[in-house]
């Protein structure tokens, strides 16, 4: 995805704590969901939406931390 500089768009500095907190719920279900799939290639690609999102909203992007459960 490439980024126009002069878009005027709602950042997450001048949103609602709520809000922020409701769109990064909802990101972290999005990638919940595309990582019980088992297919890797959709979890990159639900990764790298996610990602655009953030950075689309004025953050820094999205990371991923893989824990393993024994």
């Amino acid at each position: 995805m490439t980024f126009d500089d002069n878009v005027k768009a709602l950042g997450f500095k001048d949103m609602h704590e709520s809000q922020i907190e409701a769109l990064l719920r909802m990101i972290d279900m999005f990638l919940s969901t595309a990582e019980v799939t088992g297919d890797q290639e959709i979890f990159e690609e639900a990764l790298e939406m996610a990602n655009d999102l953030v950075i689309l909203f004025g953050g820094n992007g999205v990371s991923v931390e893989y824990v393993a459960y024994y």
